[in-house]
């Protein structure tokens, strides 16, 4: 009996050990792409409000910064099927429920989403607790 309870102990040991590693697995790093007309006037206070949530995050983001000015630019919003002048995916995803509202980060910060929803987000994703999803 006393082996049975030690390879048990053994079991159990492993399956935390495992589960602390798959724990840490939920580190990995977000991807978040800003696809539209980043350097025009009126937008440059989204591009900010973008910048100001991100900044706080490190280097736990890979930020890709698309320009529709650009012939690549072009082609990402036609391989996304995107036609806001302004989008932030997250992991290649732009409308998420966030706490039981169906946000779309397209446009400007304050129509559709603002800071908190972007900053919700980004934390969910990297901390997996499930407060937002993404809306396929």
């Amino acid at each position: 009996m006393s082996k049975i309870f030690f390879v048990a102990c053994i079991v159990c040991l492993m399956a935390l050990m495992n589960g602390a590693f798959a724990a840490s697995d939920t580190g990995d790093k977000v991807n978040i792409d800003v696809a539209g007309y980043i350097n025009h006037g009126p937008l440059q206070p989204t591009v900010n409000a973008i910048k100001d949530v991100i900044s706080k995050y490190g280097d736990k983001l890979n930020v890709e910064w698309i320009d529709l000015e650009t012939k690549d630019g072009q082609k990402y919003f036609e391989d996304h099927g995107l036609t806001a002048h302004m989008n932030v995916l997250i992991n290649g995803e732009y409308k998420y429920k966030v706490d039981g509202k169906e946000v779309d980060f397209e446009w400007f910060e304050g129509q559709n989403w603002n800071k908190d929803d972007l900053d919700t987000v980004i934390n969910d994703v990297l901390s997996n607790n499930g407060k937002a999803t993404p809306i396929s």
